[in-house]
Formats: structure tokens, C-alpha cells, sequence
């Protein structure tokens, strides 16, 4: 019988980490946990939003155009979103992410006339939603974290972190090829966002 290979599901993500402290797997990674998993799932889920927050391809959704005013003349945003920018048609206009609502930093202001027909914007995903090569690049990265926290042997550490940066290596290239399809396909406003000048911390 073959054994069919999957993408890395958290439980599996939080696995991997435990292993580079010698602890056993466990079988679930919800309800009542030891202190070991409780602190491996907070920094994976640390790690995640700390490389998903910086915009990638695969979460960078150009042109969003589910706006609207509430009641109070504000334009809400998804409860995700953690970045966002005016797209390329409208590049003078100096909007921010702040308390949930759309800002305008030039008028200091959260309250709008009309939302805004678009804009560029971030949203961070659940780890399961995620793209493998993402899935796998975040697992080492928050390991490495892990054993380093738990362990603080640096040749443990140096080896994980030859994985991770294989990881990063392989996170970089699959990323920028599904930017180079999207830039074929006739969409240069997702090139424009996923290569604007930005400083990321690996």
C-alpha cells in the first residue's frame, strides 16, 4: 500500500520542533498540552506571522476591492490584514493599517467621503492554507528558535540553521516563480508590490 505524501500540517511543523530537543511526538497539539508543545505552537505561530507579515506573493492580494463605509464613514479591513498600500493607479495617496480601519496619514484621518475603489493589501493566513515551500521555511526557522530557547547548544542550533537557510533558499525561488507567472499573465501591479523596496528580516 503506498503511503500518500502530504503537505506539513501544524501538528507535523510542531513535531519537527520537539524532535530537535529529544522530546517524542505527540498525537495532538489542542486541549490540555504539555509545556514543551504549548511553547513550540506560540512560536511557530510567532514565526509564521513574523515572515507572513512582510508580504509575499502568495498572501499580497493587489487591487482588494471589497471596501466599503460602516456607519461611522470608516472603511474596516479583514481581520488579517496586516499591511496594506495604495495599488499603482492611485501611488500619492498615503494610506496605512491602523486599529482595523483603513487611514489616510496625509489627512490624519479614518473617516472617508468614499472608500476607496481598491487597494494592495497583506493577509495573513492560517498555517494549513499556506503554501508548502512557506509551510516548510517557517517550521525550520521557528525550530532553530525553539531549540535555542529549550537547548542552547549552538552546534544543535548551527545545524538546524543549515535547514533553515536551505528552507529560505527554496522559499525565495518558489516565490519569485509564482510572481514571474502572475507578471506573464498580464498582472504587473502584484510584481510592483512583491518587489517594491522593503526591508525583511529572515
Amino acid at each position: 500500500m503506498t503511503t500518500q505524501i502530504t503537505p506539513t500540517s501544524e501538528l507535523q511543523a510542531v513535531n519537527i520542533m520537539l524532535s530537535t530537543i529529544g522530546e517524542a511526538p505527540v498525537n495532538s497539539i489542542t486541549g490540555t498540552t504539555t509545556v514543551d508543545v504549548s511553547t513550540a505552537k506560540n512560536i511557530l505561530n510567532e514565526t509564521s506571522m513574523s515572515i507572513q507579515s512582510q508580504g509575499w506573493n502568495f498572501n499580497t492580494h493587489v487591487n482588494y476591492s471589497s471596501l466599503s463605509l460602516d456607519s461611522n464613514n470608516k472603511v474596516p479591513l479583514p481581520s488579517n490584514c496586516v499591511k496594506l498600500d495604495a495599488n499603482s493607479q492611485y501611488r500619492y495617496l498615503n494610506f496605512t493599517l491602523r486599529n482595523g480601519y483603513l487611514y489616510d496619514l496625509d489627512n490624519h484621518t479614518d473617516v472617508f467621503t468614499s472608500a476607496p475603489a481598491s487597494v494592495d493589501i497583506v493577509l495573513v493566513q492560517q498555517f494549513e492554507h499556506l503554501p508548502e515551500y512557506a509551510r516548510q521555511y517557517i517550521t525550520m526557522k521557528a525550530a532553530r528558535r525553539f531549540a535555542a530557547r529549550f537547548v542552547g547548544d549552538a552546534e544543535i542550533t548551527k545545524l538546524i540553521g543549515q535547514d533553515e537557510n536551505e528552507a529560505l533558499m527554496a522559499f525565495h525561488q518558489a516565490d519569485s516563480q509564482e510572481s514571474d507567472v502572475n507578471i506573464l499573465d498580464g498582472d504587473s501591479n502584484t510584481f510592483s508590490i512583491i518587489h517594491r523596496p522593503t526591508r525583511r528580516n529572515y
